[in-house]
């Protein structure tokens, strides 16, 4: 009787435990794979326990579905296959609520013998409470974890960002510190938010300037051709590129449809969409597209790392069943302003931030998807080849992808490609995700370079 009590008390603290080692993997996204090997040890002692503690049925339940757990996170870590991580943690949280309800079951029966005590029914009662809000928010990863969707449909209706085949605004021509934008010009019928903005520096489109194209960031699920990134610091966004424009080019920014709705790789198509538009009607706005430069921020970065990719690399474009519609002479570079190169590493951010590894690794699910054959086709470094443009690679240092604006810059310069890298130590200053978005002057380094390298490549 006293061993069955002690295994039930240690039932009980492994089942908390378990649980909390489940939560932390599906938070924790950088740290999955130590999490999972902890989830396996406690699963491993649950089985234990629960042969000790003689819960009867209730025994053979939690050491059934804690084998099925282990084998499955096992496997994961292996082979790297998301639906087994997903039945790990599905395991892991039927198994420690099984082994809460068996001590619960148990010690009430106990009390029921030895007489109540309203000592005990408040106890008991708070204990209700509390699993109860275990339950719910057990469930909430648990469905996040199954898919990102609810979260990031949410995420769009509390920001307002969304999709649509109207136009944000009806079309029209205004003139703001001596640039003309001309808004939501239609650029295609098939996706939605298939609509683009022109600046004309100086107002003046008799003037053929160099075009400077801009894809907005905002994790695939966020974010405008107006606005920009949400998750920047300061998305005024494309009149913020007022060095572009004063440096002689005119800009044009890029409206695409954003995730879940629209699902990998349809922005790549509505970038090439906008490009075939541009070509036929960029004279009216006094756009020169024999210049092109394009750039992206964050998400943005890597729509156009993935369009520069099918421009310069035919088997590439064959993969994708995504026609080129520039030829390299045409574009001039590529800008990349925190871009995520390499979809694998979206939830590691360096140095690291927890919270952003959360959310960028859930945008990714929400737009990629989980297999890793998709990570390995929507990987910008891995495809890039000798003929890719010119470019100038920038980041922060905290809560984003130097790391992987490194590797980029190290796989073009293999690849012969001339890049700039503009990169600042974290020993030196704190630098954000899309730092470059925000008035400091820093940002005046940034542009400062963005400009000498471009004028260097397109004149």
């Amino acid at each position: 009787m006293i061993q069955e009590k002690v295994a039930r008390g240690g039932l009980t603290a492994i089942g908390i435990a378990v649980l909390l080692v489940a939560w932390l993997q599906m938070l924790l996204i950088r740290y999955m794979s130590v999490v999972g090997g902890l989830l396996i040890v406690g699963l491993a002692g649950a089985t234990v326990l629960a042969h000790f503690a003689r819960a009867g049925r209730a025994t053979r339940v939690v050491q059934a579905v804690a084998i099925v757990g282990v084998l499955a996170e096992i496997v994961w870590l292996i082979s790297g296959w998301y639906p087994l991580l997903v039945t790990g943690q599905v395991a892991a949280v039927v198994v420690a609520f099984a082994c809460l309800v068996t001590t619960w079951t148990a010690r009430r029966r106990d009390s029921v013998a030895d007489g109540r005590t309203l000592g005990r029914t408040v106890l008991r009662g708070a204990g209700l409470l509390v699993a109860g809000v275990a339950a719910v928010l057990s469930a909430a990863l648990l469905v996040n974890a199954v898919t990102p969707v609810p979260v990031a449909t949410a995420l769009q209706s509390a920001t307002g960002y969304g999709n649509s085949f109207e136009p944000a605004k009806p079309m029209a021509s205004t003139v703001v510190s001596n640039t003309r934008l001309i808004n939501d010009i239609k650029y295609g019928d098939k996706y939605p938010n298939s609509y683009l903005d022109v600046y004309i520096a100086g107002n003046d489109p008799t003037v053929s300037r160099p075009t400077y194209v801009i894809v907005h960031g905002g994790g695939f699920i966020l974010g405008d051709k107006l606005g920009g990134d949400p998750n920047a610091a300061d998305h005024t966004f494309a009149l913020g590129n007022a060095p572009v424009l004063d440096a002689g080019y005119n800009l044009v920014s890029i409206g695409y449809g954003l995730a879940p709705r629209t699902p990998y790789p349809t922005p790549v198509i509505q970038l090439t969409q906008a490009i075939e538009f541009l070509k036929t009607h960029g004279g009216e706005y006094g756009l020169d597209m024999s210049r092109v430069v394009l750039s992206g921020g964050s998400a943005g970065g890597h729509i156009v790392g993935q369009y520069a990719n099918i421009q310069t690399n035919p088997a590439y474009a064959r993969q994708m069943n995504i026609a080129p519609s520039l030829n390299r002479d045409q574009l001039k570079a590529v800008v990349f302003d925190s871009a995520p190169f390499d979809p694998r590493r979206a939830g590691r951010t360096e140095a690291p931030a927890l919270a952003q590894d959360w959310l960028f690794g859930l945008c990714l699910r929400v737009y990629v998807g989980t297999t890793t054959a998709r990570f390995d086709e929507a990987s910008v470094t891995d495809h890039a080849t000798a003929e890719f443009p010119p470019a100038f690679i920038a980041d922060g240092n905290t809560g984003t992808f130097p790391d992987q604006a490194r590797d980029f810059a190290a796989r073009l310069n293999e690849l012969g490609v001339r890049n700039a890298l503009d990169l600042y130590p974290v020993s030196e200053v704190t630098l954000g995700h899309t730092f470059m978005s925000a008035p400091s002057p820093r940002t005046d380094d940034y542009n400062r370079r963005k400009i000498e390298f471009l004028r260097s490549v397109v004149g």
